[in-house]
């Protein structure tokens, strides 16, 4: 005892005078100079000294840099792309540091649960600069469609809070309950839309089965992996961000005035066999507008939209550590408002508007030299304001300001004014047929919270001691999701006039009855907590690397609002997954992957599933004689083979077992009470499993100044869960029950280039492109017995479009009467159907498929370049799809209101594209020009109210909504000068102005492409001009 006192007391005496000789250190102006290997000056390189946090600098545009330190400490230099450097302050003389580029074997690539050797990778990964994610669009969703090979994306929603993409990796997979990709932020399952790209480290997309297998069954449809920046070790760095962003509606439907629409009202009324509707003294009051409350003139677009909305953001972070701890924080805030426009005497509608705020905070800290732990923390918010419609708050009802623009579509120039000259507000029935000014401004409104927080810590142990190469970690998560909306509706009395009594006065008949202010509210909470333990192995030969990975998760998920016992027991999922990898030379690589899965869908005994993988790579260049061509850097092959598990088969919970249920009904032996089956169990439920393979090449050339990824793929998914339908009566079922029984195979290919060219020391300019190509078909789909074989969904594509093949239009009455019956009363400039099955009369048996994917391109691609010149980049970046096929008015024919004129007699809106008389058939009878009907016109003969023939779908109504979009052009200026340094503190200040969706090239010109089959009948995507600005301290 006494010895290591002794001991104690020496340590502690040496420590003191060791500290006191450091005090005693001179403190000198260390001027420096950082230059790479070809003695080219290194700019924005990070200088700090070692151990002493919060002095640093950062190399200004001839690579010097100044700061303050004490003789003997160390200088630690860093810059992405360079090995770290080191050097010694030993006296007051300038200088100079030579960084060394890095070895790009080494460069790493985020994976599966860690990091790769990017060489040694392969898997079908693509790695996104982040750099190109951190732009004021919306959400960082909206970025990937055309920018990341692999990904397709569509977005059919210009409206805050609504404007997120939906995407998918390597297009549709299956037609079963899941098909989303599985988005990892830090390794726990995110949104993407939650987090400020600013945030973003490092972001990858996994695509085939050797890079996904450890994520076991949750990875079944690719994985996109996050992970957000962490504390370095050096000076404290402060970023600051503004931006401000106006949005501009475009693609606007137009319509037609009220004299206009009422000259078609009366060409459709003659050519239904009616009468006028607009006689001529009503023609002449139209005209001059000589009855407001009758016969108005509105323009409802006008009426509730402006031409632009606003967004600004705001954003700060910092970022820094020692050799003990390390951290990262940030705060972040965003408001969007919409284009909707209030009335003056609006009670409720105080702006329809969509505003987040975040926050996030991840700190390292080093307990010992080998045990390392983390603690992160994250939080978002979001406010969706916008109004209530009349209706109570309801969670699963997201879509109710859908009722605003299929009001502006229905809502005609002539139906109503404002309101009429006695005070009352008009409409003509309920929920879409109320004009959308009343929905906006009269009806209350709606107030949308969400909000997530989420804590995890982790530690991490290096085992080295005992092997080198071998270390353990394990986390542990808290995720908790919460909701509350509230509605604080009403409903004014609303009225139709369509006549005057003998006083003049207006005759008004109510048709929505008053109902006062009332308020509901509903509230709901999500928790999960997670779990996760790993071994991760890594360690070179000689020439041989061998690496190894061991991973157990376990979570559990409850949510409130069950509303079923059964429901409401927590979800708990678990799983054990591996990953060996061998490399020998660099040149010969090795992965095998598997996952051991356990999901509750499966009964005792089928709840585990096995699913393997294994991929290998070869890098010739690593050959002394491929060495000797020049032009050929590196070019490596790789191929991968798995089997993929999926148990989100449904949502329905444990869907094996039969439910029973009592009722009271009275049985035919006078008795009662009566025990049915209310669900009819799958006993035999198994996993939904999808055989991958993937083959790709990764090729440099040029001295790494091309470089090119190209892969194909071939999935085939079996075990698709589907309800049965082939199950004879006599078997005395209640409801069908589900079984494995669905087949699909996709296939495609993705890839990407660039294109890296110098032009003199302060200019060059990058060229990039991907694309994405993904097809399907459904090779069973259990259905009832068809008649046709084309009326079966098997042998086609998933969610093929089907209708009537259109042979054009119906050149006279002749021509009518020696045609197959059709639908309704047919006549002379109707849609003529083609008979399939040859029985003489037009049925749903004639319905082909016409085309696949409807609204959903199969192929994606982009292009885009980068130029610097100095301190100045541009960018830009097309974005484009190949063919795309749809149908005008929606698969269904559901949105053809102020698309075919009169649709719902003297409710819809009709196209400015319509009243041009070479666009739509019209008897020679009625105009007295034989040239009128047009066989060729993009609109069939105007009818007054549905025409039950013209509106079914068909190859007359198909469009292509191909599309080239300019999706992407910014200029950005970077200043740092020693002023800003000396006189504010800031390194560097970024300067940004940024254009989004400029221009668009495609053959729908009248909306958007990517909202075509809408019709009108959504907000637009609008163009945005934005201005952003970075101060770095």
């Amino acid at each position: 005892m006494k010895r290591f006192l002794l001991i104690c007391a020496f340590l502690s005496a040496f420590a003191v005078q060791a500290g006191a000789q450091n005090k005693q250190q001179p403190t000198v102006e260390v001027n420096g100079l950082i230059v790479d290997s070809n003695n080219i000056p290194v700019v924005g390189a990070t200088v700090y000294v070692k151990d002493e946090p919060g002095i640093g600098s950062i190399s200004n545009s001839e690579g010097r840099f100044k700061l303050t330190a004490k003789l003997y400490n160390t200088l630690v230099v860093s810059f992405v792309g360079y090995e770290t450097a080191e050097q010694i302050i030993t006296s007051a003389a300038d200088v100079k540091i030579t960084l060394k580029e890095g070895n790009e074997m080494e460069e790493v690539v985020v994976v599966g649960m860690g990091t790769q050797r990017k060489v040694s990778v392969t898997g079908a990964i693509a790695v996104v600069d982040t750099k190109d994610l951190e732009l004021p669009a919306t959400n960082i969703v909206n970025t990937l469609g055309g920018r990341v090979p692999g990904v397709i994306s569509i977005q059919s929603s210009g409206e805050p809070g609504r404007n997120i993409s939906e995407f998918w990796v390597r297009g549709i997979g299956t037609f079963g309950a899941n098909s989303g990709a599985l988005v990892l932020i830090d390794g726990l399952e995110g949104n993407l839309s939650q987090i400020d790209p600013a945030d973003v480290e490092s972001f990858s997309v996994l695509k085939d089965a050797a890079a996904t297998a450890v994520y076991g069954s949750r990875g079944a449809n690719g994985v996109v992996l996050v992970t957000t920046k962490r504390g370095k070790k050096e000076q404290l760095k402060i970023t600051f961000r503004s931006n401000y962003t106006i949005s501009e509606l475009r693609r606007l439907p137009k319509y037609v005035g009220a004299t206009q629409y009422a000259e078609m009202a009366n060409e459709a009324a003659v050519a239904s066999g009616m009468s006028p509707v607009y006689d001529n003294t009503q023609m002449d009051i139209i005209r001059y507008g000589l009855d407001p409350d009758l016969y108005p003139d509105i323009d409802w677009q006008d009426v509730i939209l402006n031409p632009t909305s606003f967004q600004h953001t705001q954003y700060i972070s910092a970022q820094g550590g020692g050799s003990i701890a390390r951290y990262f924080a940030s705060l972040g805030m965003s408001q969007e408002s919409s284009a909707y426009k209030s009335m003056n005497d609006s009670k409720y509608n105080k702006g329809v508007g969509y505003d987040t705020y975040n926050f996030r905070t991840n700190i390292d800290i080093n307990l010992t030299k080998t045990t390392q732990i983390y603690l992160g923390a994250m939080g978002f918010m979001s406010v969706n304001k916008r109004p209530s419609m009349g209706k109570k708050y309801s969670r699963a009802d997201q879509s109710l300001t859908d009722w605003i623009w299929d009001s502006q579509s229905k809502t005609t120039p002539l139906m109503y004014p404002l309101r009429y000259s006695s005070g009352e507000l008009p409409a003509s029935g309920t929920d879409s047929d109320i004009p959308p000014h009343v929905l906006l401004n009269y009806t209350g409104n709606t107030v949308e919270n969400k909000s997530r927080t989420l804590f995890n810590i982790g530690i991490k142990q290096d085992l080295s001691m005992v092997t080198e190469g071998l270390s353990v970690e394990a986390t542990g998560s808290w995720d908790s999701q919460s909701l509350f909306g509230e509605s604080r509706y009403s409903m004014p009395a609303l009225y139709l006039a369509r006549e005057r009594n003998q006083r003049g006065e207006l005759i008004l008949s109510e048709q929505v009855t008053e109902a006062s202010v009332q308020y509901n509210s509903e509230a709901w909470n999500w928790r999960k907590l997670y779990f996760e333990t790993k071994a991760n192995y890594d360690r070179a030969f000689g020439h041989h690397r061998v690496g190894g990975l061991l991973l157990y998760y376990l979570e559990s998920t409850t949510e409130s609002g069950a509303d079923s016992s059964m429901n409401a027991i927590a979800k708990r999922y678990q799983s054990l997954s591996g990953r060996f990898t061998y490399g020998f030379k660099d040149t010969y690589f090795l992965d095998v992957n598997f996952g051991l899965n356990g999901s509750e869908n499966f009964q005792s005994g089928k709840q585990y599933g096995f699913f393997p993988a294994v991929a290998v790579g070869w890098v010739p260049t690593q050959y002394e004689f491929m060495k000797q061509l020049k032009w050929l850097n590196f070019m490596k092959i790789r191929a991968s083979y798995g089997l993929v598990g999926n148990d989100r088969i449904s949502n329905m919970r444990f869907p094996y077992l039969t439910i029973i249920e009592e009722k009271s009904d009275t049985t035919p032996w006078g008795g009662s009470g009566v025990l049915t089956e209310n669900r009819v169990g799958a006993d035999n439920l198994a996993w939904e499993k999808a055989k991958k393979f993937d083959i790709g090449m990764d090729l440099h050339l040029f001295d790494n100044r091309f470089t090119m990824s190209v892969d194909y793929f071939h999935d085939r998914r079996e075990g698709i869960f589907q309800q049965r339908a082939q199950i004879p009566d006599y078997v005395g079922v209640i409801t069908m029950p589900y079984g494995n029984v669905g087949s699909m195979t996709s296939w495609g290919g993705d890839g990407n280039f660039e294109y890296f060219q110098p032009i003199g020391k302060n200019f060059h300019f990058t060229l990039r492109g991907n694309f994405t190509l993904s097809k399907n078909k459904i090779n069973n789909w259990e259905e009832a017995m068809q008649p046709y074989p084309y009326l079966s969904k098997t042998g086609f594509s998933n969610d093929v479009q089907r209708g009537f093949i259109s042979l054009g239009l119906f050149k006279d009455q002749q021509d009518v009467d020696m045609s197959p019956e059709q639908f309704g009363t047919v006549r002379p400039g109707d849609i003529k159907y083609k008979d399939v099955n040859g029985d003489g009369v037009i049925t749903d048996d004639d319905q082909v498929p016409l085309f696949a994917y409807s609204g959903i391109p199969q192929f994606m691609y982009g292009f885009g370049a980068e130029v610097r010149y100095k301190n100045w980049t541009l960018n830009v970046l097309f974005k484009g799809t190949g063919n795309n096929y749809f149908l005008y008015g929606d698969k269904d024919g559901s949105k053809f209101d102020g698309y075919i004129p009169f649709n719902g007699g003297y409710k819809g809106n009709v196209m400015a594209l319509a009243y041009d008389p070479a666009n739509r058939w019209t008897a020679a009878d009625y105009s007295g020009n034989l040239a009128t009907e047009n066989p060729d016109a993009r609109f069939p003969r105007l009818s007054y109210g549905k025409n039950t023939n013209n509106t079914k779908p068909s190859t007359f109504w198909k469009g292509n909504a191909r599309y080239l979009r300019l999706q992407e052009l910014s200029l950005n200026y970077n200043l740092h000068t020693p002023g800003l340094r000396k006189a504010l503190g800031l390194q560097s200040i970024d300067f940004q102005i940024m254009c989004e969706n400029l221009a668009v090239w495609d053959s729908v010109d009248i909306f958007d492409p990517e909202q075509a089959m809408k019709t009108g009948h959504a907000y637009p995507i609008p163009r945005r001009f934005s201005l952003q600005i970075y101060l770095n301290f």
